[in-house]
């Protein structure tokens, strides 16, 4: 996802390990963890919305039916005669 390696990820550990302090880092991973998780449910939960909500207005405003009378409306029939009537020229 971010492209981190396991060398950098020792890093940042080491990192937190020395300004956490390695009794507090567990109780932080596990907090950034739950956060993380409620943060992807209520995103979810908010795109769910999203989507009924769009459902609901194009349900309302008939949008399908609307989309076929615009295509219909703009469809446009070509009528080639193809049928052409060449006559030699009949004076040499």
């Amino acid at each position: 996802m971010f492209d981190i390696g396991f060398f950098e990820i020792m890093v940042i550990m080491g990192i937190g390990m020395f300004i956490i302090g390695p009794a507090n880092l567990p109780r932080l991973a596990k907090a950034i963890g739950k956060g993380w998780g409620e943060f992807q449910r209520t995103f979810n939960e908010l795109k769910q919305e999203v989507l009924d909500e769009t459902e609901s207005v194009k349900k309302t405003a008939n949008m399908d039916q609307l989309e076929q009378e615009i295509s219909a409306a703009t469809k446009v029939d070509v009528d080639v005669n193809l049928d052409t009537d060449i006559r030699p020229n009949d004076n040499p």
